[in-house]
């Protein structure tokens, strides 16, 4: 007789986007931290419209390590990667880890320990690491506009999320890159999904430089939270659910 598969407890969900440099350490990495803290979970590389090898990388991890899955599609941002991993993802709970961020028990056993008693947990940095003043400032800010916007008031709606994958499936995201974590909140919000905010610390980046330190990107999340407010204060609120 052939034994009943395993219940998925967690489906992490890792974009990726020219991340051939960091890839393969980072998921063998979350591999491990995800085996050391007895979670029944997958990993999810989407290989976002890459142009090195970060899609080759993936699939061989995939063929090489029980429990990830490498899907690929045309760069959608950050929010089109995790609407692709989050459709073929079936675990209880998603989660978004980037690919640039290492992963130890600590950092995800936060999230574990809410598991099935609330649909939303939401991180909550303790400090910034790596800010510069412009940076901290617009850190500070953005909950701010949130608040002021969608009147969702949480500490910090721009880190790493932990969502049933049940109530998820309600909403409708309609922002494609940083806008879309404050998008999901919102939503969820609004569809009556319970959330509670958890203490974690900011890891240092492997490489690189944090996108959110540009003008540009500024400038076009800046632009999203708002061209999303503009749509959302329009829309007629849904019937919460449970």
């Amino acid at each position: 007789m052939t034994p009943a598969k395993t219940a998925l407890a967690l489906s992490v969900i890792v974009p990726a986007f020219n991340e051939e440099a960091l890839l393969d350490d980072a998921i063998r990495r979350l591999r491990r931290t995800l085996d050391e803290l007895r979670l029944a979970a997958e990993i999810i590389i989407v290989n976002d419209g890459s142009r090195d090898r970060t899609g080759a990388i993936a699939d061989t991890l995939a063929h090489e390590l029980s429990g990830v899955v490498a899907c690929h599609q045309e760069n959608q941002g950050i929010g089109g990667a995790f609407r692709r991993g989050a459709s073929v993802a079936t675990g209880d709970y998603l989660i978004l880890w980037p690919a640039d961020m290492p992963a130890d028990p600590a950092d995800l056993a936060p999230y574990a320990a809410e598991f099935g008693r609330a649909d939303v947990i939401v991180g909550v940095r303790r400090a910034r690491v790596g800010y510069n003043p412009l940076m901290a400032f617009n850190s500070w800010l953005y909950p701010q506009l949130v608040a002021t916007l969608f009147g969702l008031r949480l500490r910090d709606v721009n880190w790493i999320h932990a969502y049933r994958r049940t109530q998820f499936a309600k909403i409708r995201l309609t922002q494609r890159g940083i806008p879309m974590l404050a998008e999901a909140l919102i939503r969820l919000r609004d569809v009556g999904a319970s959330i509670v905010e958890v203490d974690v610390e900011m890891k240092v980046r492997l490489g690189g430089v944090a996108s959110a330190s540009r003008f540009k990107v500024m400038r076009r999340t800046l632009g999203g939270l708002f061209s999303l407010w503009w749509t959302w204060r329009k829309e007629p609120r849904p019937a919460p659910s449970r």
